[in-house]
């Protein structure tokens, strides 16, 4: 993968995240998270314009990290959702 794409990909799925916990909305999260596993996958062959490849080996647990961070915010989302629902008069 091309640096400036995975690059691309890293920042848009940290924008994701912070949108989904923002905005409280499940799909960006999903979204986020896709990212994250693309990214997850692409780091093992990173390619430098210059027909250099390198690998990234901060990557794995940083991905990882961000994809466990998603999930716990769509539960305690998911979570948040039937708690305001039970209160609510009818």
């Amino acid at each position: 993968m091309l640096e400036s794409v995975f690059i691309i990909l890293l920042c848009m799925g940290f924008i994701l995240l912070l949108l989904g916990i923002e905005l409280k909305t499940v799909l960006y999260n999903w979204v986020s998270i896709l990212m994250w596993i693309v990214v997850l996958a692409a780091y093992l062959n990173i390619e430098v314009p210059s027909d250099t490849y390198y690998q990234e080996w901060t990557m794995l647990p940083l991905s990882l990290g961000f994809i466990i961070i998603n999930i716990i915010v769509i539960v305690t989302n998911y979570l948040y959702e039937n708690e305001q629902e039970r209160y609510r008069i009818r």
